[in-house]
């Protein structure tokens, strides 16, 4: 038996619902986010059991990614788990990750960063040059929230509307720079150039690893 079976076989009862239910958040494709009330205590558990859980899973060629200082743990699986985004989902996807950069000096009280549903609009159609329907910009959202990428705070077709940022976002979309994720934006532009070796037809991504340009 390996010293992560062993270490795991210890677990109270208590301790291993904490396990069943962690593991049941990642798979489902989604994160755990330290800022999301629901996840804190799975986080915490997560962190402190991280190496025994990172090689039990290894078994099973799945991995495990964590980034103490935003308070995030995702997984990192085989090409059959990645998520397919086409291109509307993979262009909103990245105006995100850009508000998410450009909100860092200015994070509310709570620590959180947020947008407005007319800013991301609004970004989505300068950067990209396309404009999305009101059905698939709200399954979009709700697909994003779903994963714990962010919180919508109200009806996803007001202007007005708060959209908080998870830090999880920036392990969804790795990127260097604003200008970065810019240019990735500008390159779903209708009239860019594509680049070579690449598809315009769908963006996948890894639980957390940067989308690659790949056929759905």
């Amino acid at each position: 038996m390996t010293e992560a079976a062993v270490r795991l076989s210890r677990l109270s009862p208590d301790e291993r619902e904490l396990l069943r239910e962690a593991l049941a958040v990642l798979f489902s494709g989604s994160f755990l986010v330290r800022a999301v009330e629901q996840h804190t205590k799975l986080y915490r558990f997560l962190l402190a059991n991280f190496d025994a859980i990172e090689q039990y899973l290894a078994v099973a060629g799945w991995g495990l990614r964590k980034d103490e200082t935003l308070g995030v743990i995702s997984f990192t699986g085989p090409p059959s788990a990645r998520l397919q985004l086409g291109i509307d989902d993979s262009s909103l996807l990245l105006v995100l990750r850009l508000l998410y950069e450009e909100r860092a000096a200015t994070v509310t009280l709570h620590g959180e960063r947020t947008t407005l549903q007319h800013e991301v609009l609004e970004r989505l159609r300068v950067l990209s040059g396309r404009s999305i329907t009101k059905t698939r910009f709200v399954n979009s959202l709700q697909r994003f929230q779903t994963l714990k990428l962010i919180r919508v705070m109200g009806d996803e077709v007001d202007p007005e509307t708060v959209i908080v940022l998870y830090p999880s976002i920036a392990f969804a979309v790795e990127s260097t720079t604003i200008d970065e994720v810019i240019e990735r934006i500008e390159s779903y532009r209708p009239d860019a150039e594509p680049q070579a070796g690449a598809d315009d037809e769908n963006d996948d991504t890894d639980n957390g690893d940067p989308a690659d340009s790949e056929a759905d």
